[in-house]
């Protein structure tokens, strides 16, 4: 017989759930908690926040930006790879 220990609760704990896990087809999963949560969660009627043309433009360029930077290490590395076979390995 196994003794269960008796935790206390965190003091900043106040309930609320972060993640649902409560998955169909995972151990212990119960249909009827699913059922009572309602359609109307408060995370799907909160409303989107619109990035502003500036913020859409600036996120454009970081990715570019780091794009063109792993595209350029890349590259690097294939001709670095090319000049090995060239000068080294086929000499």
């Amino acid at each position: 017989m196994t003794r269960r220990i008796r935790r206390e609760p965190y003091d900043d704990d106040d309930g609320r759930t972060i993640v649902n896990m409560n998955v169909e087809g995972m151990p212990g999963y119960r249909r009827s908690r699913d059922e009572m949560r309602s359609p109307s969660n408060s995370e799907q009627t909160r409303p989107q926040q619109m990035l502003s043309k500036r913020e859409t433009r600036m996120i454009l360029f970081a990715s570019m930006k780091w794009a063109f930077l792993f595209s350029a290490g890349f590259s690097l590395i294939l001709i670095l790879f090319i000049l090995f076979c060239v000068k080294v390995w086929f000499a």
